[in-house]
């Protein structure tokens, strides 16, 4: 980054800490008794129910991964990536659909759900996440896979795509435009400045993590549900619980801010601009309302990714495969059929 986008990096980061430790303050002051967050022994039903699939791990170089398992092994594998605020729970309805027909497997990315939790922002650059992908496949036993990913997942994938593209059968991303197209937006174009102050915040010590817990993790119910075309969600109470119980044991939040840290602050901001050009077919998804990302990251991402082929969820919001799962499973289902 420039001087001149360091400064506003920081001027803008500082500005909304200051607006919400405000905040919270005044909250915890009203509602001290609610502000806190509830103590969870047990895991919730649903994370508990064996049709979702079959846990397990994987040692890799540095870091182990849990993963969830669902369909026959013996059938070509379909790779889930998370992004943020989730885990490997975002993708139950594409798992219970696709493992007809493939071999899904969704894992929890390094610093979340399971998976270990490497202390250090050091520990989250863009290099090591891809790496883990790699050697995740590897793992299992492939050399050739369909990768699908959402939000963080998706700048995971890019980069992946962008190294690995001869592992890819073909490869899905929701809600996550190209990196460079995502940064010649932020910040020329104001509308997208707005929507990306939480980036900008993601990178303060310490508030990002009160902010998102408090009032017991409020902050779920509210990204999650977000919907302008109607009003009632099919993320149910329980599915915010199991991300409640998942995110609000002890060192589970910090980590996946880190990404957001590293990413911000590192080499991984200023790459130069690289023109995807491969004959692995791709598809881009996007929930109509997303309140993160403009629509004209769309059609910028097309400029500099060749060979793809893009879809828009109507009334879908950011967390679009959890939000409007059927449309997302039969715009999948198309591609995977071409």
């Amino acid at each position: 980054m420039s001087v001149k986008e360091t400064i506003i990096k920081y001027a803008v980061a500082y500005y909304y800490g200051v607006r919400l430790a405000a905040l919270l303050l005044i909250g915890f002051i009203c509602k001290p008794s609610e502000f806190r967050v509830k103590e969870r022994t047990k895991p919730p039903k649903c994370l508990k129910d064996e049709a979702l699939g079959v846990h397990g791990y994987l040692t890799l170089k540095g870091v182990k991964i849990h993963y969830v398992e669902k369909g026959d092994r013996s059938k070509p594998l379909m790779l889930f990536l998370h992004g943020f605020p989730e885990f490997w729970y975002s993708w139950r309805y594409q798992m219970k659909e696709f493992s007809k027909d493939y071999w899904t497997v969704a894992i929890d990315q390094r610093g979340y759900g399971d998976s270990e939790k490497p202390s250090g922002v050091k520990n989250y650059d863009i290099d090591l996440l891809v790496e883990d992908v790699k050697q995740t496949v590897e793992a299992l036993g492939r050399q050739k896979f369909i990768l699908v990913a959402h939000d963080w997942g998706g700048l995971v994938a890019w980069n992946f795509v962008a190294k690995h593209h001869h592992m890819l059968e073909k490869y899905i991303i929701m809600d996550a435009p190209y990196t460079t197209a995502w940064m010649n937006t932020a910040f020329t174009n104001k509308k997208q400045f707005k929507c990306s102050w939480y980036v900008f915040f993601y990178i303060l010590p310490y508030l990002p993590e009160l902010m998102f817990s408090a009032f017991d993790f409020r902050a779920f119910a509210i990204v999650f549900r977000r919907k302008k075309s109607k009003d009632v969600s099919p993320v149910s109470d329980d599915d915010i619980e199991a991300y409640k119980y998942t995110f609000g044991k002890p060192g589970a939040l910090t980590p996946p801010i880190n990404y957001y840290r590293h990413f911000m602050s590192s080499k991984s901001a200023d790459d130069e601009i690289q023109v995807i050009d491969i004959d692995v077919p791709g598809l881009l998804i996007f929930g109509e309302f997303d309140d993160y990302l403009i629509p004209e990251s769309v059609p910028i991402t097309q400029q500099y990714v060749k060979k793809l082929e893009t879809r828009t969820v109507k009334g879908g919001n950011h967390f679009v495969q959890q939000d409007e799962p059927e449309a997302v499973n039969r715009y999948i289902t198309e591609f995977l059929q071409k």
